[in-house]
């Protein structure tokens, strides 16, 4: 009977702790698909809200593929989740020579997330930092 109550307590406590625990896992699904441009937001100087047209969108690939329509620019990339909080954003563009430039790769903060709304801030640059706005 001693006995008892004490592995009771242990099995309540290893439960109660695995309960609890982050798997640091993130439903990519939410992320993943065609998200409209609310705005841009550029913290700088002075901010600067940019309003997004009905065409422009980025669209998450549940293959990492990443698309973003921002006015005239079609711009292709890839990203990776880094758990519920943040994403990393490897962007490949076109210079005006023609040549394809991939950036250095950039981890933006997630919050806002849920089926109807993301919103991701860039990493602060010397020229600022920018908060972009994104629905379904």
């Amino acid at each position: 009977m001693k006995i008892k109550y004490p592995l009771l307590i242990i099995a309540c406590l290893l439960f109660c702790l695995s309960a609890c625990k982050k798997d640091g896992s993130t439903n990519a699904s939410i992320v993943a698909g065609k998200w409209n441009i609310l705005k841009t937001v550029y913290h700088n100087a002075k901010d600067t809200t940019i309003n997004g047209l009905a065409t422009d969108y980025y669209d998450f690939g549940s293959n990492g593929a990443l698309t973003i329509q921002d006015h005239q620019e079609n711009i292709t990339g890839n990203y990776s989740l880094n758990g519920t909080k943040s994403v990393g954003l490897n962007i490949y563009t076109v210079d005006g020579h023609g040549f394809g430039v991939t950036t250095p790769p950039a981890v933006y903060t997630i919050s806002n997330l849920s089926s109807h709304s993301l919103t991701l801030t860039s990493p602060p640059y010397p020229a600022g930092q920018y908060v972009i706005y994104l629905s379904r």
